[in-house]
């Protein structure tokens, strides 16, 4: 049976919102008229309000559950529900796997793996009950291939992967699509670009493009979800 369209406008909620790949993916989304719901930590809540006055937006320490549950909850209140949540908080270190010790590991499971699972566990229960909706986690190439100086990312970011590839089994059949989104490369941000400056910004992948790959995952039906979507640049 065909999915039974929400009426517009949807709303996404967009953990890590002050994130480069979360500004694109929030004026993508924002294009097409989707309600947004950022969540991001306290500190980003004003810039956030400037750049999207019609957003609902929540501080949050996104890896404590219940700073996480508040945060999905203030979501539904003010648009009644969340059809998309795009887990996008994340952050790059480098590690050998000599150098990284259980703290490092522990500090990047947070960021990455730890946030995702709250914020999820906050929003699946509304989707479940409307038989619909879309989550989306953001992978890695290490976590599919290694790469050299990334033991606690790359960890991570596996872990990420295995979470959300079980979540995706669980919920098939409900209504629920879960996607993977596997930036195979270096995303082209400010960030990147200040900590590299010797790299070559054109051989990285676009933010813009991964917002509209973002953007084509959470519009599939349930007849043609995307289980794990791999971008490359070149």
């Amino acid at each position: 049976m065909a999915r039974v369209e929400p009426p517009h406008p949807r709303t996404v909620a967009i953990a890590g919102a002050a994130g480069a790949l979360a500004r694109a993916t929030a004026e993508r989304f924002a294009s097409e008229g989707w309600n947004l719901a950022l969540l991001a930590r306290p500190s980003h809540e004003q810039e956030l309000r400037e750049r999207h006055p019609q957003a609902l937006v929540a501080g949050a320490d996104l890896a404590d559950p219940e700073q996480a549950e508040r945060a999905v909850r203030a979501a539904e209140e003010r648009f009644g529900a969340v059809d998309a949540l795009l887990n996008l908080t994340g952050g790059f270190v480098r590690h050998s796997a000599l150098e990284a010790g259980p703290g490092d590991v522990d500090a990047q499971m947070r960021v990455h793996l730890g946030t995702a699972m709250a914020a999820t566990r906050a929003a699946l229960p509304g989707m479940l009950a409307r038989g619909r909706g879309f989550v989306l986690g953001v992978a890695a190439a290490q976590a599919l291939r290694g790469g050299g100086n990334t033991a606690a990312y790359a960890a991570a970011k596996g872990a990420l992967l295995g979470y959300f590839r079980n979540l995706r089994s669980e919920v098939e059949g409900k209504g629920i699509t879960v996607s993977v989104l596997v930036p195979m490369g270096t995303i082209d941000t400010p960030a990147n670009r200040g900590a590299m400056p010797d790299a070559d910004p054109a051989a990285w992948i676009d933010a813009g493009e991964l917002a509209d790959a973002i953007h084509f995952l959470a519009t599939r039906s349930v007849r043609g979800r995307v289980a794990e979507l791999q971008v490359h640049a070149r």
